[in-house]
């Protein structure tokens, strides 16, 4: 448990002090600047320094296993995915209803627990799709837990690109698979 504290509190101060920036050679899109209004100007994170393995699939459990394997997923929750702007993990307010219902949906349900799954566009190398994609899901993750759901009932899982929303290589597309997905299990 005061594993699971020491790297909340790590992931929380990252969030802080950190920043996402455009991949070096620049991506092809507009200015570079897309996530720069939510994550702090030029600052950049690197993805070979990431504070968590991205080929550990519990990354983010705290103390319970992997829900998947103990518990039963919930299917008809009605619970939307979370959208973020191109190479940010910065929660946009026009999102937080979302993350709202989904803590309300943890609070009327006392014996659920949820994972939240973070994922990006297709853009960017595997390991700084990774990192990013983490960085969505504890930032949703720390957001929840703020609202007062106990972090026992919460995991993160990072996927990158690899489970994309939808196939395609234009803005549609990406807009959609930039996102955090609520997965709540019984």
């Amino acid at each position: 448990m005061r594993t699971s504290f020491f790297l909340t509190l790590i992931a929380a101060t990252a969030l802080l002090f950190t920043g996402c920036a455009t991949k070096a050679g620049g991506d092809g899109y507009g200015d570079g600047q897309d996530g720069a209004a939510f994550a702090g100007g030029d600052a950049s994170i690197d993805p070979n320094g990431a504070g968590f393995d991205p080929n550990d699939p519990n990354a983010g459990a705290f103390d319970s296993g992997k829900f998947e394997d103990t518990r039963t997923r919930v299917t008809d929750a009605g619970l939307e995915a979370l959208y973020f702007t191109f190479d940010s993990y910065m929660l946009s307010p026009d999102e937080l209803a979302k993350a709202d219902a989904a803590a309300q949906y943890l609070l009327n349900n006392p014996s659920h627990v949820m994972i939240i799954e973070g994922h990006c566009d297709e853009r960017g190398s595997n390991e700084y799709n990774l990192s990013l994609s983490e960085q969505r899901a504890i930032g949703v993750r720390d957001y929840v837990v703020s609202l007062g759901i106990d972090t026992n009932r919460i995991q993160t899982r990072a996927f990158g690109e690899d489970k994309p929303a939808v196939p395609g290589t234009d803005e549609s597309a990406h807009s959609l698979n930039r996102r955090a997905e609520f997965v709540p299990y019984k």
